[in-house]
């Protein structure tokens, strides 16, 4: 029976198996743990997935699919999201992924479908064509964010945290240039930081 398993940091699955093995540690390893597509203009931009067979045998990949999401996923020109492939034993094979989400400005989840489990992968979609507010009057990061996200800008005054269904979530008033907001408890996902002059940024929380 195949396990689903939602891998946070570098997406590590380990197997210790009684065979006689040609490598150390039984393994898959898949990465990047998030992606980040995006579309400015007519392009959409996708990004790449490695999936490293550190196994005693070839690896099956059955497919690529994701929620909120269309995949694509090209290795050597070909889409292997339905059909599938091999990954031989000891090689990493590269795909060049493509998103078309069903939704604006959604996030959502790779799954890679192995004969070993699924491999998952937090992926983000935004546009950001003619979007005025990703040239705001303040400056917001890391993004994407974990612990916390750090703000500057002059003159921000009240500044409010909105989720996507734009609920605030919370409020806080910066007294200098800088102000910075523990992200710990927030949800995987896209917000909006909006300040008092009604500039707003959009940033991403990934755990």
């Amino acid at each position: 029976m195949k396990k689903a398993f939602t891998l946070i940091s570098a997406i590590v699955l380990c197997f210790n198996l009684n065979a006689q093995k040609p490598f150390e540690d039984e393994q898959v390893i898949v990465t990047p743990d998030f992606l980040h597509f995006y579309f400015h203009g007519c392009s959409p931009h996708g990004g790449q997935v490695t999936i490293t067979n550190y196994t005693s045998e070839d690896l099956v990949v059955n497919r690529c699919y994701a929620e909120n999401f269309n995949v694509e996923c090209l290795y050597e020109g070909r889409n292997i999201a339905e059909t599938g492939m091999f990954v031989p034993i000891g090689e990493t094979v590269i795909l060049d992924t493509y998103a078309t989400p069903t939704a604006k400005d959604v996030y959502g989840t790779l799954c890679i479908d192995t004969d070993y489990g699924v491999f998952t992968i937090a992926i983000y979609y935004e546009t950001t064509y003619g979007v005025d507010e990703n040239n705001p009057i303040f400056n917001l990061a890391p993004i994407p964010a974990n612990e916390f996200i750090t703000i500057k800008g002059e003159n921000m005054g009240r500044v409010s945290i909105f989720n996507m269904l734009g609920q605030k979530m919370e409020e806080h008033f910066a007294e200098g240039s800088e102000l910075v907001i523990s992200t710990v408890h927030y949800p995987n996902g896209i917000y909006f930081a909006k300040t008092t002059q009604d500039e707003t940024k959009r940033f991403i929380i990934a755990h």
